[in-house]
């Protein structure tokens, strides 16, 4: 016998035994709307909108398609079941990359306390009593005077004669890179040279600060006397203890 959906009117062929005397529940496969068949003898079909054991039409319908097998997942189900597969798939991703963004973090600011602890403790002393505890030398390393002192190029050179005697003024600064405090050597010096770069002569001064903060800066200024009258050229550096 051939029974036809009540709501989009989908037919299918199905075995008359199959109703039993009291009819049965059916239910469209491609709608999806329940109603009780009965047999034909019967009284007129009355729709019912209950799933109470109720069954599928079996897969030998004459309009459907696509057709699917009694007990399998309609496609729309399936689809929407792969959806929240892939968003539960994403978020144990994306909590993953978290974590592991958190840890690399945290392994970078342990880094960070651990290299620069020094440096940590000039700007925040109180930290001086949690590396005490973990028994990390916080001192800082002993350097040479002068180092992390850059003499700044290109400083202010005035040529002049005075009464027949040739002055060199010179005015020009030196800055602190480091972010440390700095000793500052004592003794600077002028090396004058002629057009070959040969030395001419060297004008020794003394520097006016002895220590200089975290990239700071002093100014310095000398005059040569009587100078040679060959000086193109000149440098000026430190003199250290090695220099003698």
């Amino acid at each position: 016998m051939i029974v036809t959906c009540p709501n989009c009117s989908t037919r299918y062929q199905l075995d008359a035994q199959f109703l039993g005397p009291q009819g049965r529940a059916l239910r469209c496969v491609k709608c999806g709307h329940s109603w009780t068949e009965r047999p034909k003898a019967a009284a007129a079909p009355v729709i019912v909108e209950t799933d109470t054991d109720d069954v599928e039409v079996p897969d030998f319908g004459l309009d459907v398609p696509t057709r699917a097998r009694r007990g399998r997942t309609p496609a729309a189900a399936r689809r929407r079941e792969r959806g929240r597969g892939r968003k539960a798939r994403r978020a144990e991703g994306s909590g993953g990359v978290g974590w592991a963004a958190l840890g690399v973090v945290v392994v970078a600011i342990v880094a960070g306390l651990y290299f620069f602890r020094v440096e940590v403790v000039t700007y925040w002393p109180p930290a001086q009593a949690a590396y005490d505890l973990a028994k990390l030398d916080t001192s800082p390393p002993v350097t040479a005077p002068g180092a992390d002192l850059r003499i700044l190029s290109n400083p202010t050179v005035d040529f002049r004669d005075d009464d027949g005697t040739l002055v060199i003024d010179i005015e020009g600064e030196v800055q602190n890179v480091s972010r440390l405090t700095r000793s500052v050597p004592q003794i600077m010096q002028v090396i004058l040279l002629n057009e070959g770069n040969e030395v001419l002569t060297e004008w020794k001064f003394r520097s006016p600060v002895s220590i200089l903060g975290p990239l700071d800066k002093f100014s310095y200024r000398t005059s040569i006397i009587d100078a040679p009258r060959e000086t193109r050229r000149l440098q000026v550096t430190f003199v250290t203890q090695s220099d003698g």
